[in-house]
Parts: C-alpha cells; structure tokens; sequence
C-alpha cells in the first residue's frame, strides 16, 4: 500500500481502472459515440421541454415524452456516430484510443477533484495535482 494513500485515493484508482478498461472494451468509437448520444440527448430534452410544456397538460406525462424523446435521440445518434467511426478505424487502432481516452477522462476527473477543497483534506492525489497544476 502506497504511504499515504487515502480510502478517497483508492476509489480514485478503481475509477481510473475501470475507465481505461471501458475504452478498451468500448473502443474509441463507442467512447465518442456515447458521448455524442449524451450530449445529443441532453439537447433534445432542453430544447423540447417548453413545447412539451406548452402542449401536454399533465406533468407526469411531459417528464415521460421528455424522457422518451432523449433516450431515442440517444439511441439512433449512439448507433449512428458508432458506426460512423467504427467505419473509419481498424480495432486494433480503436481499442488503443479507447485507453487513451479512457485515461485522459480519469485524468480530467483527477484535475477536477483537485479544485475541491474537501478532496485536498481527504486525498493525496489530489493534492499532488493540485501542488504540480497549479
């Protein structure tokens, strides 16, 4: 065990792990295409919900189409940039960049924990990036 090494650290790591393992397994395109679908769907559901609003009377039934509309703009957007990408690289290249992306996400996240002042108390990663960051 690492010298001060923290609980925090630990699930840091498992985080860090399970992210490179993602975009190994993913691969870059299904990396991509996920976050093209999130984002996709993120934008259906902001730029819906005032004709949602406007038009259905019952606030159960706004949240459901809502909810519908993003998971089907997620959906069809995923599988098209999916096979989009998946076209243009060979699987050796697009589990390679899977990694890569996988580590820069659990990077970044370790970046972000570093500008919380309770991840600072709690975790020695995050104060060595913040101490070489800035």
């Amino acid at each position: 065990m690492p010298e001060g090494f923290q609980t925090v650290d630990w699930v840091f790591a498992a985080v860090a792990l399970a992210l490179v393992a993602m975009g190994l397994f993913r691969g870059f395109s299904g990396v991509v295409a996920f976050a093209a679908g999130a984002g996709a769907a993120a934008a259906a559901s902001a730029y819906g919900w005032p004709y949602v609003v406007r038009e259905v009377g019952t606030e159960w039934i706004r949240f459901a189409l809502a909810g519908a509309a993003a998971i089907v703009v997620f959906g069809v957007v995923r599988i098209a940039v999916k096979k989009l990408v998946n076209g243009l690289l060979a699987q050796p290249t697009d589990a390679i960049a899977g990694v890569v992306v996988g580590a820069a996400v659990a990077a970044a996240l370790l970046f972000a924990a570093s500008r919380f002042e309770w991840t600072l108390e709690r975790s020695l990663l995050a104060r060595e990036v913040a101490a070489r960051v800035g």
